[in-house]
């Protein structure tokens, strides 16, 4: 071997980078489904609340009964399960953005903001959750 400082590489070189092309990284299918079922679910929430405030509207026509007026309100049974509903596609949604986060060679974006987006509901229902319950007390 002629080592020569400065000399150029032979015709038959190649460099070792240039062997393996780095491919484009690809979005977390579980970060794209995150971020989905988060926005799924919030359009849920949103979609529960007017459903309960309608039934709230429908109600106060009779105040005497209320209770038994919300009870036998469709919109209020909806708006319930709509909660709930929206609530278990919420907990999907923030373990597969988790999940989307810990894949390795896969683009992140999608993941963090379903994340993101779910632990914020997450927390906002607790929140909401313990107020309520502080207001009964």
């Amino acid at each position: 071997m002629n080592y020569q400082p400065g000399a150029q590489p032979g015709p038959n070189y190649e460099h070792p980078a240039a062997a393996q092309p780095l491919a484009p990284l690809k979005h977390s299918g579980l970060g794209i489904a995150s971020f989905i079922m988060s926005i799924l679910a919030l359009l849920g929430y949103f979609a529960a609340f007017f459903l309960i405030i309608a039934a709230i509207g429908q109600a106060i026509d009779n105040p005497a009964n209320i209770e038994e007026a919300l009870m036998d309100s469709s919109a209020a049974i909806l708006g319930i399960i709509a909660i709930f509903g929206a609530g278990i596609i919420n907990l999907i949604a923030l373990i597969l953005g988790i999940v989307g986060l810990v894949l390795k060679n896969r683009k992140k974006v999608f993941a963090i903001i379903g994340t993101v987006l779910s632990s914020l509901s997450v927390v906002m229902i607790i929140f909401f959750y313990i107020v309520v319950t502080l207001q009964q007390v």
